[in-house]
């Protein structure tokens, strides 16, 4: 049930860049291994050399003996003390936040010095985000607090221009849930979240090994076994056992550690299972990657027909979309594919048209780098590729953007391809 609060005020704060440092807890416990341990280069989860086999992508698990099977479950039951364990110094939270927000940008990524536009846009932010808390009617669902938008061109305008910062964790919220529609039953998800977290599964070696590979700039995340890293652990292995046909697959670190730093632990969670149930990600991850194989085919018939001098001299090349873009959709763009700036406001419409909408991300991608693909061998193309390609307008990049989207969904394009990919392949 819903009930609105005409007097809605707005959210007081960002969720904290430092969501590892918001619970200082106050008991002791056993004494950790590697507690100060900092992960120290900044790199993604390396895809580019990942194919779409699922022997590649996918961790399996395989039949074992039962003196090997206990061996397991001891190594397991250890892994996950490592993240439980809490510090036996209780930090001075305070001091610790002050230090860490006067050395990363916006988003909590490290950097040396803030850029005068980087304080152009935070000055920019404030009055947009007064905007948004204008927009806004906070309504209770079942005794939790969520914010409620109307749908309506204004709204999705301002989605296009970007999301606050202060605003994102309630706007995609909402977006992902149709409009909160799809909430009534969150209660219930957030006590199996916590009966999830209590069962064993055969991913959490391999979600422990993708973890440090995973925003590692990040203060969230730089500490290992840290409350940051803990929080991506537990969603990931939470979903694992909620999904057990999808399981753990390698890119699902970094939509969550993307989604865990604007909302909380529990929240993260619940934002990933409606993103799936939404947009039916569960094809996109399960044995034999049929929504990825679909989306390499869109892809290129979309190419073909807005980029055909690219998409011609990629052909030449032998370079296929199935070659250069698996991590592209694999992580929802959230692989190091684009800069994270530019990463906020892709996914800032991606909640708010859907999965669909990241062909004309890529189509938009390859016209802004096309000219330099143009004139590259195989090698320099797979390096631009393989690499962080960077946009000079996120302005410009968002409105070539809904150019496309909205035009091919008036024609529907898409589903057409869709159905194309279907009749092929039945």
């Amino acid at each position: 049930m819903i009930q609105t609060d005409a007097n809605a005020t707005p959210p007081t704060v960002w969720i904290d860049m430092s969501n590892a440092m918001q619970q200082a807890e106050q008991e002791n416990s056993i004494p950790r291994q590697d507690s100060s341990q900092l992960t120290t280069r900044s790199s993604e989860t390396d895809f580019t050399h990942t194919t779409t086999t699922s022997s590649s992508i996918k961790t399996t698990p395989v039949r074992k003996s039962r003196s090997e099977l206990s061996l397991q479950s001891k190594r397991d039951s250890d892994l996950r003390q490592q993240y439980e364990q809490r510090p036996e110094k209780v930090p001075d939270v305070a001091a610790e936040m002050e230090k860490w927000y006067a050395m990363t940008d916006r988003y909590g990524f490290l950097e040396e010095q803030p850029s005068k536009s980087e304080l152009k846009v935070k000055a920019k932010e404030v009055e947009r985000a007064e905007k948004w808390a204008n927009m806004s009617t906070t309504v209770t669902i079942d005794q939790e607090n969520a914010h409620k938008f109307v749908f309506n061109y204004k709204f999705k305008k301002r989605v296009y221009k970007g999301i606050p910062d202060c605003w994102r964790r309630e706007a995609w919220y909402y977006l992902s849930t149709n409009c909160l529609k799809n909430a009534a039953n969150d209660h219930q998800l957030r006590v199996t979240y916590q009966e999830l977290l209590l069962k064993e599964n055969s991913h959490e070696r391999q979600i422990d090994l993708d973890i440090p590979r995973t925003l590692r700039d990040h203060i969230m995340f730089r500490q290992r076994y840290g409350s940051g890293q803990r929080a991506l652990f537990n969603v990931l292995r939470a979903f694992a056992s909620y999904d057990e046909e999808v399981g753990y697959c390698q890119g699902m670190t970094n939509i969550v550690a993307t989604i865990l730093m604007y909302c909380e632990e529990e929240k993260a969670f619940l934002v990933l299972v409606h993103m799936f149930l939404r947009d039916k990600l569960h094809n996109l991850y399960i044995p034999g990657f049929p929504m990825l194989m679909e989306s390499f085919y869109i892809q290129e018939a979309l190419l073909k027909r807005y980029l055909p001098k690219l998409y011609q001299h990629l052909t030449d090349l032998g370079l296929s979309s199935d070659i250069y873009s698996t991590r592209w959709y694999i992580t929802l763009f959230a692989g190091g594919v684009v800069n994270y700036h530019t990463l906020m406001r892709i996914w800032d419409v991606y909640f708010l048209c859907g999965y669909d909408v990241f062909f004309f991300v890529a189509v938009a991608l390859l016209k802004t780098h096309e000219a330099r693909l143009l004139a590259s061998d195989l090698d320099v193309c797979m390096e631009i590729l393989g690499s962080t390609m960077s946009v000079p307008n996120d302005d410009k990049f968002l409105k070539s953007i809904e150019k496309l989207y909205e035009k091919n969904e008036k024609s529907g394009t898409i589903q057409k391809l869709r159905q194309e990919y279907l009749t092929k392949h039945q």
